[in-house]
């Protein structure tokens, strides 16, 4: 398996799992006598509890990650200095798409102008998660690549999101700070709200 692929299971209840599994798979090939690989039968188990078994129970306690999946709408709230020397702020609407399983998390991002343009979207290159210091919530941080628009008049682009995730009664939310490296340099604010589980765009 690839670096890390296992980065979000519970490492004392991964060491376990294995155990049980490759303990039973032998059984079965000494009583029945079959001929199979111990190896691949649990790598097969594996590859099918992280990639459609992890958000359901018991499975879901194997990880020690929450589950991040779905659509997020809100706000972005983004300041710069112009050319001029002069500050200036906006709020737009912002959508982001969070497509995770047991090994991967990934974000599509794009704001929504007042006239309903949508910007080009912006998708995740790599995924820190951690828990806050009061282990209450957790802590979202990764770079991103917006591949610019010609029709909007902006190059490519890599920034920052860091977001914390907040799971409450019947809702769940992203908050947290931005900022880029376009020029002149955007920085800002987050706000989200799950919506659905909808990660379907035009993109």
């Amino acid at each position: 398996m690839k670096q890390d692929y296992l980065k979000y299971y519970h490492p004392s209840v991964l060491i376990v799992l294995i155990i049980v599994f490759a303990m039973c798979i032998i059984f079965a090939k000494d009583y029945w006598g079959l001929s199979i690989s111990v190896v691949s039968i649990v790598t097969a188990l594996l590859i099918l509890i992280s990639t459609y078994l992890w958000k359901f129970k018991p499975f879901i306690w194997m990880f020690w990650v929450d589950d991040f999946s779905g659509r997020y709408e809100g706000v972005l709230k983004y300041k710069y200095i112009s050319v001029n020397g002069n500050l200036e702020t906006g709020v737009l609407k912002h959508v982001k798409l969070i497509n995770q399983n047991g090994n991967r998390i990934t974000i599509s991002s794009f704001t929504i102008k007042d006239n309903g343009e949508k910007s080009s979207l912006s998708v995740s290159k790599g995924m820190h998660v951690e828990k806050t210091e009061d282990e209450q919530h957790f802590r979202l941080i990764y770079n991103y690549l917006n591949g610019g628009s010609v029709e909007q008049g902006f190059s490519p682009h890599y920034g920052t999101d860091e977001l914390k995730f907040i799971k409450g009664d019947n809702k769940k939310l992203l908050v947290g700070n931005y900022y880029t490296n376009r020029t002149p340099q955007t920085r800002g604010e987050l706000e989200l709200n799950w919506v659905n589980h909808n990660l379907n765009h035009e993109f």
